[in-house]
């Protein structure tokens, strides 16, 4: 096969993924502090709608996070970069850098569908609260936002695309063929 013609059979697929994604904005200043992890994110006020959609998502996911600009991203990755050190320190398990640049992505993640027993939470939903940093294990690799993010004054765009009857062994396909064309600017693509 004709390498130019699968290149654009993927680029093709990549973009009809990301325009199918569902668009959910915040802004990182309004993310609550944390006490104890006794903060329940879900129940923010400013992130309670966000949570009610992903919720229902009890199908394969993929997702990312955007920034309105280029520049954003870049400061977001350099402050970022200089926080690494003292996340490590506290226990707090990031995405790897990578040589990606120019892009307004921050990060591109999939998940599995379904949905925790204990406490009814879909996968996605929780998957996001992980990257937003409030989860207790801070093993669990994720941007871990409040963290290093807190009191910054930017829009990020989360967009999700949840996918029907996607067999698991596509969805890490799907992912590196979204990744090549967002070029996030941090995780291992």
């Amino acid at each position: 096969m004709n390498s130019s013609i699968l290149k654009y059979k993927f680029d093709k697929l990549a973009q009809e993924v990301i325009n199918e994604a569902e668009i959910f904005t915040f802004n990182l200043k309004d993310l609550p502090d944390i006490n104890n992890y006794d903060t329940n994110i879900r129940t923010n006020i400013n992130f309670t709608n966000i949570f009610i959609a992903l919720d229902k998502k009890l199908n394969n996911c993929i997702y990312w996070f955007e920034t309105k600009t280029n520049d954003h991203c870049n400061n977001l990755q350099i402050i970022l970069n200089e926080n690494r050190e003292s996340l490590g320190i506290n226990l707090r398990t990031i995405p790897v850098r990578n040589n990606n640049t120019n892009t307004n992505v921050l990060y591109v993640g999939i998940r599995r569908g379904g949905q925790r027993k204990k406490d009814k939470l879909s996968n996605i939903s929780g998957r996001i609260a992980i990257h937003l940093g409030y989860y207790h294990k801070g093993s669990t690799q994720g941007l871990q936002l409040i963290h290093w993010a807190k009191n910054i004054d930017c829009e990020i765009t989360l967009k999700v695309v949840e996918f029907e009857d996607l067999p698991n062994d596509y969805l890490n396909t799907i992912e590196k063929i979204i990744a090549y064309k967002l070029k996030p600017m941090c995780g291992k693509h």
